[in-house]
């Protein structure tokens, strides 16, 4: 839950505050906790955002997990991994609660509790804040873990900011597995295409081969027989296939066991994808 410089300190603190950890939205975001500060459960992983053109530092394979799942849901527009709350207000609430405030290790300095998530949502014009946790099912099973995630259930009730708690058992094995291998064909930052605008040209040409073939063939046959009929390097067909996915051109069924060998009737267009923009970097 917090996490950081291994030499913690009051000024410390403030010189994070200073150099604007947990201010910002958007590109602009400073997470409070980098990935390079932690020794963290599973795998860290700094990931280039797709919805906020920025780094995200996440910590866990759960977390990973759960930003999926945030950046691929159409009503989240903002995402603020590793965000601080109020220190006065936790240590208050801890006080009320009668739960030991957390301390960072071998200091009596009060931690700057983290949540995993908070999200700008927005639903019929109106934007609001949502805030997320995401844990293994074994750090819930600790009684000292479950009275830290009280203080921010109870923070987060009085704030007026739905707070969620997401386990790592309740995520989606096959949405999370078919959203990492959809996202892994956006461009990568720094990655270049064997000309500008190689991948949104070949995008726009499958969308117009599509809305005129009609074919029993999977995913990967046709994506295959793509890159021959049109002198493309392998792989190609099938990289602007997950493009298309990610665009929500080409139509997903993420509960699907294997995208690559469902067959191609199953990823139907959507009516906008004949207008579809450039590709830039993805994660």
């Amino acid at each position: 839950m917090a996490h950081g410089p291994k030499k913690w300190s009051e000024a410390t603190i403030e010189r994070m505050y200073l150099e604007g950890r947990g201010k910002g939205e958007g590109q602009s975001y400073k997470p409070w906790i980098q990935v390079l500060e932690v020794s963290s459960i599973g795998r860290s992983r700094r990931v280039a955002g797709i919805k906020t053109g920025r780094e995200h530092q996440l910590l866990s394979d759960v977390e990973w997990g759960v930003f999926l799942l945030l950046e691929w849901a159409r009503n989240v527009v903002d995402i603020r991994e590793q965000y601080p709350l109020d220190r006065e207000l936790t240590l208050e609430i801890a006080s009320m609660l009668r739960i030991r405030h957390p301390v960072y290790p071998g200091t009596k300095v009060p931690v700057v509790m983290t949540v995993d998530f908070l999200t700008t949502e927005e639903r019929d014009g109106t934007r609001s804040l949502a805030a997320y946790n995401a844990k293994t099912t074994t750090e819930v099973e600790n009684v000292r873990s479950l009275e830290k995630l009280e203080i921010q259930r109870y923070y987060f009730q009085e704030s007026g900011i739905p707070h969620h708690l997401v386990l790592s058992s309740e995520i989606p094995a096959k949405p999370v597995r078919n959203l990492e291998w959809i996202r892994g064909g956006l461009l990568k930052q720094g990655e270049l295409e064997p000309y500008p605008g190689f991948l949104t040209e070949n995008a726009q040409r499958m969308v117009t081969d599509l809305a005129r073939r009609k074919s029993n063939e999977t995913l990967a046959r046709y994506c295959g027989a793509f890159d021959t009929r049109f002198g493309l390097p392998a792989g190609t067909g099938m990289r602007v296939a997950r493009i298309l996915m990610h665009e929500r051109a080409l139509l997903v069924d993420l509960e699907n066991q294997d995208l690559p060998t469902a067959p191609l009737a199953s990823f139907p267009l959507a009516h906008s994808a004949g207008h579809l923009k450039r590709f830039g970097a993805g994660g």
